[in-house]
């Protein structure tokens, strides 16, 4: 992904040039390693965006919670600048011929807070609890309770078996062949591993128990206290041990002025900042010659998501007359006024693989109006729909206000309901609105977008652990829906669903972009979902941190400078 990073006062100009060409390569350079050794000991103190919802598979920590959820727990893969995905705790990882079986090997130097190993075992139960066999089985009566995995059953739904092999090795089967099957289980940072005593245990929920370099001290929903893991099995550059920080405090501020005021009156040490509603305040900090900023490119993509399920968006001209009414030019100018921003000509950014701009819907006033009289021909009623924003936020409604006027212009009505995050992700899933935006589709790849554009993730397998439980009895039924929970669009489009399975099954690059591109075209065309901008988020922090982006991942190489969950902070140390 493309990032800069500006320590005060840099070329405006310089910066917009960068963030306009869309290539891998483009990523700002780095700040300077720090003058002295690291100092431990000490405390950070970080604002975060996201309230924290709990730790467990189907507890969905959105973007800046994920940052205090990293400190505590750690990924079987990270993700290099450059968007290739590489081990971690998994050390390494082959396929078979046809990419249908991937045989994983751990580190075997890696312990859980409650001081178990991580091996096979506790690899297998981690992926059976993302996928819902654990909790299929403890309704059935068989094993330890284990919380619903929710919208990983989803993600992982493609998993025909998991088969330990030996003590530190685990097989998948799949049941469509996969090229990209290790960023599935990177899944954008958000699977990590789980001790199997928190994954069995009946406080999942409420005890996080990871392999992270921190420990949770304490947590509400708007608060995370973590400490220093004293048994953390990284070491740094010189083989000392890691974390050098004691103590990190995550703070949830909802508004952007208490983190905005708090890196520059040093009541924070680092906070988090979104362009979805907060570009104003970004490009006042990026210009704070006190503060180091790194700010991320433009690879999140905000859709707005029809449901077909309910009228009036199961009927193609409303959407159509929807995505046609959003000026997006307008909104970035208004609300993205700050930073340099990029006015969407696809539903991804150029610098994703899926990128078109073949089908995509324009700015028309004049057609939006036309789509418009369509639908109320055919139905006799004008589009009307409720709209979901940000309770507490003011840019939120800003924001959805914004889209409404759009909107009406070409006589949609919509109402605007506010609601928490937790309320709006919690909704989506399945969605229960007629209409809504949420950031899901994101980076340079597929591997966390197409789980939400098949119709079904498990591929028809009837022998999905959740699909095959549903039919036991009528009191399990609700399990069906659990592998299908991200087709928030309730899309049934097998023609795009083969498309996808066809990327996805290629190792020749230019046979899996073409794919791509046309499985764009369809959505773009068939209006699934539209957009009005992209985001990007920012990292802000004072002088006295250090250490920031200097350890480098176990393969070697610089992780992305930031992402929706910040940075790594178990190198970061605070000068004295």
């Amino acid at each position: 992904m493309s990032a800069m990073v500006t320590r005060g006062r840099r070329n405006v100009a310089a910066v917009i040039a960068i963030a306009l060409v869309a290539s891998l390569s483009q990523v700002g350079t780095l700040s300077a390693a720090s003058p002295s050794a690291p100092t431990r000991g000490g405390s950070l103190k970080v604002g975060v965006f996201d309230q924290f919802a709990g730790w467990c598979m189907g507890d969905n920590n959105a973007n800046s919670a994920l940052f205090g959820q990293r400190t505590m727990y750690e990924g079987f893969f990270e993700m290099r600048e450059d968007g290739k995905v590489v081990p971690w705790l998994v050390k390494d990882i082959v396929h078979s011929a046809d990419y249908k079986s991937w045989s994983m090997t751990l580190r075997d130097d890696v312990t859980f807070h409650d001081g178990t190993k991580l091996d096979a075992a506790a690899l297998a139960v981690n992926l059976e609890a993302l996928r819902g066999s654990l909790y299929v089985s403890s309704l059935l009566g068989r094993k330890p309770a284990s919380k619903s995995p929710g919208t990983a059953a989803a993600f992982t739904a493609n998993i025909l078996k998991v088969t330990a092999t030996g003590p530190m090795s685990v097989q998948v089967d799949l049941v469509k062949a996969q090229t990209d099957f290790p960023e599935t289980l990177y899944a954008s940072g958000r699977f990590i591993a789980r001790a199997v005593s928190q994954i069995t245990g009946a406080d999942c929920s409420t005890k996080p128990v990871g392999t992270g370099p921190f420990k949770v001290s304490s947590w509400n929903p708007n608060e995370l206290v973590v400490v220093k893991n004293d048994d953390y099995w990284r070491k740094d550059a010189e083989g000392k041990k890691l974390p050098y920080l004691d103590k990190i405090t995550f703070t949830f501020l909802v508004e952007v002025k208490p983190r905005e005021q708090g890196v520059k009156n040093g009541s924070l040490d680092m906070a988090m900042f979104t362009s979805a509603s907060e570009s104003k305040q970004m490009g006042a900090l990026l210009k704070n010659k006190n503060l180091t900023s790194l700010l991320q490119g433009p690879d999140h993509y905000p859709w707005i998501w029809f449901n077909q399920r309910v009228a009036p968006f199961n009927n193609v001209d409303a959407r159509l007359a929807f995505a046609y009414a959003m000026d997006r030019a307008k909104f970035v100018k208004v609300r993205q006024k700050g930073i340099p921003a990029v006015v969407p000509d696809s539903i991804v950014g150029p610098n994703n693989v899926m990128y078109n701009k073949a089908g995509f819907t324009k700015f028309n006033l004049a057609k939006a109006k036309e789509h418009a009289a369509k639908y109320k021909a055919a139905t006799g009623k004008d589009i009307e729909a409720v709209f979901p924003y940000t309770s507490g936020s003011v840019d939120s409604l800003a924001n959805a206000t914004l889209i409404q006027q759009f909107a009406a212009a070409a006589g949609i009505k919509l109402t605007l309901l506010p609601q928490t995050t937790a309320e709006i992700i919690t909704k989506f899933f399945p969605f229960q609105y007629q209409v809504g935006a949420l950031t899901l589709a994101e980076g340079l790849g597929t591997s966390f977008t197409a789980p939400f554009l098949f119709s079904d993730p498990s591929h028809g397998n009837a022998a999905n652990p959740l699909t095959a439980a549903s039919k036991l009895s009528p009191a399990l039924a609700a399990l069906a829906v659990l592998p299908r929970i991200l087709n928030i669009t309730a899309s049934t489009d097998t023609t795009l669903d083969q498309i996808l399975i066809d990327a996805r099954a290629t190792p020749i690059a230019s046979q899996k972009k073409a794919l791509y591109k046309q499985a764009t075209q369809r959505i773009q065309e068939l209006a699934y979902a539209t957009n009005v901008s992209f985001t990007r988020y920012m990292l802000v922090y004072g002088k006295k941190v250090q250490g920031v982006n200097e350890l480098k991942l176990l393969s070697g190489g610089n992780r992305r400078p930031v992402t929706n969950f910040g940075v790594d902070l178990t190198g970061v140390w605070i000068e004295k």
